[in-house]
């Protein structure tokens, strides 16, 4: 049997002689928080516990059925459709609690479980460094006051609506505010906010890094630049506020597809809690198209709605979530050791080519 090393030097080894020890000592004191469970967040958060960030998640969906068909390796298959099974021989309620007079102590152990409080304990086996250090918010998103927010390093959520990002990105900019804004490196105390989500082969992220934040560039070996801000900077408010209309760029003369797909796809979320039939949803998709005057064609091909349907109700594909989380994990560590130039401001992931690339939504544009 294997021994395991107990030394935070010895077990963080590699990451010291590649970011050095200063950046590990930040990355080891950082916390993020994760809301709502997903493939491409569930990513993150084994890619940023193993390198030693601690870990605190919120969602308080019911598991297993709310992440059953979530790819993860912190959930297995075989686990859920036990538990699931087993409710259902037990007369289970719709919220997982038993029916009918069981005792008292059956019904202790058949009450619904969270999602957050059954990825606990995994999240804890991944690395015994962190123990204690790791948390849950068991209680829903709303709930939780507009100060809480500004407490951790980096915030990563999933199957956000654009009102909540909103007030996020409001309470963080007002703790910004608070803190007084200093230049100095060591006030760079912003927290980073990513809002991402995968939708079959295709995979989008926002990414705010904070109105203070600065980094150091890599000029080669051994040498950095003097701290610089990432401008232009436009906060996550300010990203949700762009006119989608208008979101074009050097290289894309219309709003690119997936960037379009996203927000039609948290729009639909918000509203549509629970899956709906494939009319439904090309009924509410070409309403919303008409309302945001985006296109419905790409490169002379039509938006394939019917297809989107499926998707917009079984979205995650596990390699493309597993992709678009190592390349959100490596935003977050530079964020965290201030090295190397972040994605500004978008990030839009192709799943047929297998190309990632960013795209600079801009504040001021207006709608055509």
């Amino acid at each position: 049997m294997v021994q395991r090393a107990d030394s935070h030097d010895d077990v963080y080894d590699r990451q010291i002689r590649l970011w050095g020890a200063d950046a590990q000592k930040r990355m080891s004191n950082a916390r993020v928080f994760y809301i709502n469970l997903s493939g491409v967040n569930c990513e993150i958060m084994k890619n940023l516990v193993l390198a030693g960030v601690a870990a605190v998640v919120c969602d308080n969906r019911p598991y297993p059925e709310a992440v059953r068909e979530m790819p993860s390796s912190f959930f297995s298959a075989e686990e859920m459709e036990k538990i699931i099974a087993e409710k259902g021989a037990s007369g289970g309620g719709a919220d997982g609690s038993i029916e009918g007079g069981e005792p008292e102590t059956k019904k202790a152990k058949t009450l619904v479980e969270t999602v957050a409080s059954a990825v606990a304990p995994k999240v804890e086996e991944l690395n015994p460094l962190l123990t204690g250090r790791n948390s849950i918010e068991d209680r829903p998103l709303d709930s939780i006051p507009d100060e809480f927010f500004s407490q951790f390093d980096a915030i990563v959520a999933s199957r956000l609506s654009v009102a909540q990002a909103k007030r996020i990105s409001v309470a963080l900019q007002k703790s910004d505010e608070k803190e007084g804004g200093n230049d100095g490196e060591e006030c760079n105390n912003n927290t980073l906010f990513i809002v991402t989500d995968t939708f079959g082969l295709d995979g989008c992220a926002y990414l705010d890094y904070g109105r203070t934040h600065k980094f150091r560039r890599e000029l080669g070996k051994d040498k950095m630049s003097d701290p610089m801000p990432v401008e232009p900077y436009l906060s996550m408010e300010g990203m949700m506020n762009v006119p989608l209309a208008s979101a074009k760029g050097r290289f894309d003369k219309v709003v690119p597809r997936i960037l379009v797909l996203h927000r039609l796809l948290m729009d639909y979320w918000e509203q549509r809690k629970e899956q709906q039939p494939s009319e439904e949803f090309v009924m509410f998709a070409d309403e919303w198209i008409g309302r945001n005057n985006v296109p419905k064609s790409y490169d002379e091909q039509e938006l394939q709605l019917d297809q989107l349907a499926g998707i917009a109700n079984h979205p995650e594909v596990s390699p493309v979530a597993a992709v678009l989380g190592g390349v959100l994990g490596n935003e977050v560590i530079k964020a965290l050791t201030r090295k190397g130039e972040p994605a500004n401001n978008v990030m839009l992931f192709n799943g047929l080519d297998g190309g990632c690339r960013s795209f600079l939504l801009k504040e001021g544009e207006k709608s055509a």
